[in-house]
């Protein structure tokens, strides 16, 4: 499994230097640096967890923050309508004082379950609020041609796939925590997996016209005299 989990992360970091280096989205940047700092945090913590449990628990709630400060980052770059921007601002200010106040204030010897917890909900919300403005504005193009798009589906599935397992981790012990770690690990895999094919996407779908034009009404303009 370890092996499959690096490989995971080796792919898409490939396909972004290979397809993406010279020709690409500051959205895509983003999930870019949130692949590398989460294969570092990833082998980190696997070294400490070794050693001392309550230094990996620490490092644990330090990815946390990160990670919900760059999915914040990438969702306030993707959207564009202003009000939905400010709202996602002030939503994300407080998520982020929330979840640093709870790591602060939490027993460091655990697995903080609280702050994963709520930076999964939030994160969840976030992504549907995208797909659901995607789907319901005119495109000339099909969804699946956006890199976008893909990205928030692997954040979707992550969150969603381990939102079950963060809260019922203050109810395992740290032997039954691992055992489920597995879940963890798959739908990392998963979406590393996926962010590949949005680097990809952006390749090869990007300089298709019909994949980059904005929407526009055809019933209103004029006719030619």
């Amino acid at each position: 499994m370890g092996r499959i989990i690096a490989f995971s992360y080796i792919l898409p970091i490939v396909c972004f230097l290979v397809f993406c280096l010279k020709n690409t989205k500051k959205e895509l940047w983003v999930i870019f640096f949130y692949i590398i700092l989460s294969l570092g945090f990833d082998f980190f913590r696997f070294l400490l967890h070794l050693e001392n449990e309550t230094v990996y628990s620490i490092v644990n709630g330090i990815f946390t923050i990160c990670e919900y400060t760059i999915f914040a980052y990438f969702f306030f770059t993707v959207i564009n309508t202003p009000i939905t921007k400010k709202i996602l601002a002030i939503v994300s200010i407080i998520m982020f004082l929330l979840i640093v106040i709870i790591f602060i204030s939490s027993n460091k010897r655990n697995f903080d379950s609280a702050s994963a917890s709520i930076e999964s909900i939030t994160i969840i919300v976030f992504s549907l609020i995208y797909l659901f403005r995607q789907i319901n504005q005119p495109q000339e193009h099909f969804i699946f041609l956006s890199p976008n798009f893909w990205v928030v589906l692997g954040i979707l599935i992550y969150m969603s796939g381990t939102l079950f397992l963060f809260i019922m981790a203050s109810n395992l012990s740290d032997t039954e925590l691992q055992k489920y770690w597995i879940i963890i690990n798959i739908s990392n895999a998963i979406t590393n997996i996926i962010f590949c094919i949005a680097f990809l996407v952006n390749r090869f779908a990007a300089p298709n016209p019909s994949a980059e034009k904005p929407y526009k009404d055809y019933n209103n303009i004029p006719e030619n005299p």
